[in-house]
């Protein structure tokens, strides 16, 4: 089954740089639809009302003859269709805000209405390793009312990002969410993941049924998991961790597998790194 809008409807995407875009894997991951399917910037969300320019700063630039620009920390929005299908697209992305959260949300929210699909796009630091797929869990506040989804009721508690506060607002108003969560390895995060990124593109794919180009994602999330091998292997306490993590996932039916397992795991790590 595939999780797609009524017909007449659209198909939203959200994605947020910062505490909701680990490894920048969701941020990049909605910059490719963006790309891929030619949607044209139509609409942004920003300004002073939501953003701490001290914090995410302007940019000055300027163009062929010399004349300058401040390109400002905003939200935008890209819409179009789906190249030889006909299907209505629109993504939004743009820096997680600052300010006025609530007023913020319910701006997104309402752009969705009765028959549209939402994806929201994020990705998380894990206990995960980089020589095994990255884990990308579908979840929605209410799987039942998305059956097409095939997704897992969250049963997420605690700190939130702008997404959850959005998925928040939209089930206020009667339309449900259906969010893309890729797991990266907490050690291996330091930079951009080719592989997390490439996780949450075939899981949007077998979501929706639509196919995106990886173009050399596959080669590059490979010299991503040999950078991240190396590291490891330079690191005798970090490579026993990220072993003890591979036996766990490679026998995740048994009980020693379970979270609770992984996360004493993770605590002695740490331990041993204190000494």
């Amino acid at each position: 089954m595939e999780y797609l809008p009524q017909p007449g409807s659209k198909l939203i995407v959200i994605a947020f740089e910062g505490w909701n875009d680990a490894a920048d894997a969701a941020s990049s991951f909605v910059r490719a639809i963006i790309d891929q399917m030619g949607l044209d910037l139509t609409g942004t969300l920003g300004g002073e009302e939501f953003y701490d320019f001290q914090t995410h700063r302007p940019s000055l630039r300027r163009g062929p003859g010399g004349e300058s620009r401040i390109d400002w920390p905003r939200t935008e929005i890209s819409t179009g269709t789906v190249p030889g299908a006909g299907l209505r697209v629109e993504v939004i992305i743009g820096q997680e805000p600052a300010f006025l959260w609530q007023r913020f949300a319910a701006l997104v929210a309402e752009r969705a209405e009765p028959g549209d699909a939402v994806v929201l796009a994020g990705a998380l630091l894990a206990d995960t390793v980089h020589s095994r797929p990255i884990p990308v869990t579908v979840t929605s506040e209410r799987p039942e009312e998305v059956p097409g989804a095939d997704a897992v009721r969250s049963e997420y508690e605690g700190p939130t990002g702008i997404l959850g506060v959005i998925e928040h607002e939209l089930a206020a108003v009667g339309l449900t969410a259906v969010s893309l969560w890729a797991a990266v390895p907490g050690y291996a995060a330091g930079g951009h993941s080719p592989k997390a990124q490439l996780s949450l593109m075939t899981a949007f794919e077998e979501l929706t049924g639509l196919v995106l180009e990886q173009g050399d994602l596959v080669e590059r999330a490979r010299a991503w998991e040999a950078e991240a091998e190396a590291a490891v292997e330079a690191d005798e306490d970090l490579a026993d961790f990220v072993r003890r993590l591979e036996s766990m996932t490679d026998a995740a039916d048994l009980p020693e597998a379970s979270g609770e397992a992984i996360a004493r795991e993770f605590e002695r790590y740490l331990h041993r790194r204190d000494q």
